[in-house]
This record gives C-alpha cells, sequence and structure tokens, in this order.
C-alpha cells in the first residue's frame, strides 16, 4: 500500500493475479496469472494408488504507469514505470509448506522431510523478473520424490523452485517478492491473503 498524487491526465494500469490451479490426478496445476509458475506433472509408475502433480504458483498484482504492457514480466525493460506489485504465494504440496508471496522478500520453502532448501523472490534475485518457476516433473520413482512440485509464485521476482527428483524431493513453491516503487508512505507486508489477487484504489481530494 502507499500514496501516489495524480492529475486528471494520468493513467493507471492495474493488473490482478489469480490464485494458481491445482492439480488434477498425475497432471500440475495451471499458473496463476501474471507470473504463477505451472505444477509439475507426477510420475506414476508402478504404483497402484494415484501419484499427484503439483499445484500452480499464485499471479501477483501491480500497479504501472505511463504505459499498458499486460501481465508483469512484459515490464522488465521498464520496470521503472512499476509503482507497486504484491507478489503471489508458491503453490502447495502435501509435506511441504508453500513460500508466502508479497513482503520484501517471498516466503522460504523446504521439501518433504527437510531435506532441500531454497529461499523465495527478493528485491534483485529470484527466478524471472515477474514470474515464477515451473515445478519440476518428476520422471522416476522415488520414496516421498514421485509426485510432481509445485509452482513459484509471481511478483517483482517470481519465486524460485527446487529441480530435484528422488526421495524426499517433493517441495511447494517459493514466493515471489512485492516491491514498492513509485508510492509515499509505502509498505508491504506479506502473507495477509489467500486466494485471487486484490487491488483496492481509494481517491482522496488534494485540497
Amino acid at each position: 500500500m502507499g500514496s501516489k498524487k495524480l492529475n486528471s491526465s494520468n493513467k493507471l494500469y492495474i493488473c490482478v493475479g489469480s490464485t494458481g490451479g491445482k492439480y488434477s490426478g498425475n497432471n500440475g496445476g495451471s499458473a496463476g496469472f501474471n507470473g504463477g509458475g505451472k505444477g509439475g506433472n507426477g510420475y506414476q509408475g508402478g504404483y497402484t494408488h494415484t501419484i499427484s502433480g503439483g499445484c500452480g504458483g499464485g499471479g501477483a498484482t501491480h500497479i504501472a504507469i505511463t504505459n499498458d504492457r499486460g501481465v508483469l514480466k512484459n515490464y522488465s525493460s521498464q520496470n521503472s514505470e512499476i509503482i507497486i506489485v504484491a507478489g503471489g504465494g508458491g503453490g502447495d504440496v502435501g509435506g511441504s509448506t508453500a513460500g508466502v508471496g508479497g513482503g520484501t522478500n517471498g516466503g522460504n520453502t523446504v521439501s518433504y522431510g527437510n531435506t532441500y532448501s531454497i529461499a523465495g523472490a527478493t528485491q534483485s534475485t529470484g527466478y524471472a523478473f515477474g514470474q515464477g518457476q515451473d515445478g519440476m516433473t518428476k520422471t522416476s520413482a522415488g520414496t516421498w520424490g514421485a509426485e510432481g512440485n509445485s509452482g513459484g509464485g509471481g511478483g517483482w521476482y517470481g519465486g524460485p523452485t527446487i529441480q530435484k527428483m528422488g526421495d524426499n524431493s517433493d517441495c511447494a513453491g517459493t514466493g515471489g517478492s512485492g516491491y514498492i516503487g513509485g508510492v509515499t508512505n509505502g509498505s508491504t507486508t506479506s502473507g495477509i491473503r489467500e486466494g485471487n489477487g486484490y487491488c483496492k484504489i481509494t481517491w482522496m481530494p488534494v485540497l
């Protein structure tokens, strides 16, 4: 949140992200709109029970000025036009807690059994500007290692994901980072909303 002085000729371009899709059987969930990563597919192999895919990462919500370039990643060479970003959370998966989105840094995650760990996005690092990483599709079996990994959340930088296979490699996605740019009295807080993105603008006349 934050404040920005505007005049009648100014325009704001708002892009509201969506939650990532849930897996369907072996298939990973769809990417959340505006930078979420796709969920990876699970490896069924010889298992008699369904080996699930990972969930998609949540998309970011952002506000831009000057030009409407669409989704956040399209501003990678013109990121000065972005004034605020609310990062999306990573996709969930059983046995591993997804990293929350937003805040200066996106939330971290660890794989099942705390075998692997990975940090969420920051103000300068992550998978890519505006884009969370896809979760890994598994191509071999393993104890808590055949399920697809979940996607990272979108954000100023999108959340990376663990690209591992084998035992205890099942892992949720990390969160994308938020950003406060061309506003005054700005602040960003992580992990305060579930579901689809949200943007609220309150007009305050200058007396």
